[in-house]
């Protein structure tokens, strides 16, 4: 099974990474998560970001991501400690 945590998008470090204050984790989960966690997205399904990540720029995942309630599908930790993982938008109050 695949390790989610979920939270909301507080700062964004390029086009692709953001910080998470982290707000819920999956029972179950294999690994320990901290309460603010550096994501880097390998694939996501957000409203406003485009399909294409080449045309991802800092501004346009700012507006996408920044106070947004995520869902983080964790595929992996980087050396540096960076989390891969699949980003989605979660619903109000969903999971």
């Amino acid at each position: 099974m695949t390790d989610i945590i979920w939270g909301n998008g507080s700062d964004i470090l390029s086009s692709n990474s953001f910080i998470l204050n982290v707000t819920h984790r999956k029972n179950g989960n294999k690994e320990k998560y901290s309460d603010i966690e550096k994501i880097k997205i390998v694939e996501a399904d957000i409203p406003g970001l485009p399909h294409n990540e080449a045309e991802w720029s800092q501004e346009i995942l700012r507006q996408c991501t920044l106070e947004a309630f995520l869902k983080c599908e964790i595929q992996t930790r980087d050396e540096s400690g960076v989390i891969m993982a699949k980003v989605s938008h979660s619903g109000v109050g969903g999971y």
